[in-house]
């Protein structure tokens, strides 16, 4: 092998000297691929005539191949990894992962739940579900799940028993007023909503769209309807962190909001003779129902949430306010891979397309800039209307005083659920303690010992809190005020 070494040494030395190739040697790489990468420039950037490297590099895969066939899903991510950032092979389980992520959907009964005073308790249940059809209702305290009491978990420590594999079976028991029911409920694959909905104040709707998938028109119509019934015609439309989505969903949830036959979205393929335009399909014909519609645009808002943002600006229902989005204005598709040699691919996610807005702007690698940029601002967290912290006792469930709800006051603070904010270190506290305990690496004693109280003390010390300047000023808009 020295021997081999030697001779390689020597004959990369007479190429670097032949063609002044000057080379960088990785440690990761072993002699022979610098020697191939050294052969293989000189080559390309010496050679007279064109070279086709598709060829080249098929044929170099070929006989990688035939040597090592199980290379087979390798090379194809590795060819995938050298396109664009979005361009990627997945294997079936990614694949199945990234689907389930995309359609916002999830394996678990259909219930959300929340931390209440002495329990977990169901807040909704999803129309459809299993829970539904268990008879499972909005107001049930979980008391028991296959039969252990969990009254005293936190939401971190039940919802993982609650999920699980697609199919099978969990047993609830709960509390609905003085009865004590157990149902045994199924495990489905369940949609989570991508749109939330509420009404503001003087006459104001908040419709925030985390994603597009193909449930997103519908959940659109539904709050369309909300903002409807209670004559809401000023809009904010959170886009905020919206990573885009599926692209016809897009088209169908700005139908709302474009009238009817305007173009929304022009698509240029590698294959010109693809290239298409789409426009709204919706039943606004002239003038739309909002009268005054802000977006709210971060760095976050990506892709769909850059078209339709792009659409509001473009046609000029409503004023932008943020900051200059991310700039991807490409289409990925998927290329199933068949199955070979008794190994099962997955797909490859492939950019085939870049798209234009309505103006004739192209986002990708641009982004969008708002009408109004406005950034958010973070600052510690105020605790100078709270109690002080006394470091120098121990705080265990039964205890009270100030020390106790200055302890409460904090963690009230961030986020954590500690039933009524008062003197008394109770159950709930108990659990809030343990939770951050597990969360921080201390043992979880449900004590608020010296540890962690400094601990504790430390980590508020870090905390920062968002202030939401660009909803605020959203706000400011829709009142007139800006």
């Amino acid at each position: 092998m020295k021997q081999m070494t030697k001779k390689l040494l020597v004959l990369l030395l007479a190429v670097m000297m032949t063609f002044g190739c000057g080379i960088t040697y990785a440690e990761e790489e072993n002699f022979e691929s610098v020697y191939f990468d050294a052969v293989f420039a000189s080559i390309l950037a010496n050679y007279k005539f064109e070279v086709d490297t598709a060829s080249l590099v098929s044929e170099l895969a070929h006989k990688i191949l035939a040597e090592h066939p199980e290379m087979l899903e390798e090379l194809i991510d590795t060819t995938s990894d050298h396109m664009d950032r979005y361009s990627d092979y997945y294997t079936p389980e990614e694949l199945t992962a990234f689907t389930n992520n995309f359609n916002a959907s999830y394996v678990g009964i259909g219930v959300i739940v929340q931390r209440m005073e002495g329990s977990v308790g169901i807040v909704s249940v999803t129309s459809g579900s299993s829970a539904a059809a268990a008879g499972l209702m909005a107001g049930d305290r979980i008391i028991k799940i296959n039969g252990v009491d969990v009254t005293d978990y936190s939401i971190d420590e039940l919802t993982p028993l609650i999920k699980g594999e697609e199919g099978t079976e969990v047993q609830l028991t709960v509390k609905r007023g003085n009865q004590e029911l157990t149902k045994t409920v199924k495990r489905m694959a369940i949609k989570g909503n991508t749109v939330a909905y509420q009404k503001l104040e003087d006459g104001i709707g908040y419709l925030q769209i985390a994603s597009f998938n193909n449930g997103t028109p519908a959940e659109m119509d539904a709050a369309d309807m909300f903002f409807k019934q209670k004559r809401l015609k000023k809009l904010i439309i959170d886009l905020r962190d919206n990573p885009g989505g599926e692209m016809v969903s897009v088209v169908h949830t700005l139908s709302y909001f474009v009238p009817k036959g305007k173009t929304v979205i022009s698509v240029e393929y590698a294959d010109e003779r693809r290239n298409t335009s789409l426009r709204s399909v919706g039943n606004v014909i002239r003038k739309p129902y909002y009268e005054n519609i802000v977006v709210l645009i971060n760095g976050e808002s990506a892709s769909g949430a850059e078209l339709f943002a792009g659409n509001i600006r473009d046609y000029k229902l409503g004023t932008l306010v943020g900051v200059t989005t991310l700039g991807k204005g490409t289409v990925q598709e998927f290329m199933n891979l068949p199955s070979v040699g008794g190994v099962e691919l997955g797909a490859v996610k492939l950019t085939t397309a870049e798209y234009v807005l309505p103006g004739g702007d192209h986002v990708n690698g641009v982004g969008i800039q708002p009408d109004r940029w406005v950034a958010n601002r973070y600052v510690r967290l105020e605790t100078k209307g709270m109690e002080p912290l006394d470091m120098l006792r121990d705080y265990k469930e039964g205890d009270s005083g100030n020390g106790v709800l200055a302890i409460k006051q904090r963690f009230n603070a961030v986020g954590y659920f500690v039933g009524e904010v008062n003197d008394q270190y109770d159950r709930e506290l108990t659990i809030a303690v343990r939770q951050y305990q597990r969360a921080s690496g201390l043992a979880a004693t449900g004590v608020m010992d010296y540890e962690t109280l400094n601990r504790f003390s430390q980590d508020l010390s870090e905390v920062r809190v968002e202030i939401d300047e660009q909803f605020n000023t959203a706000m400011d808009i829709l009142k007139g005020k800006k």
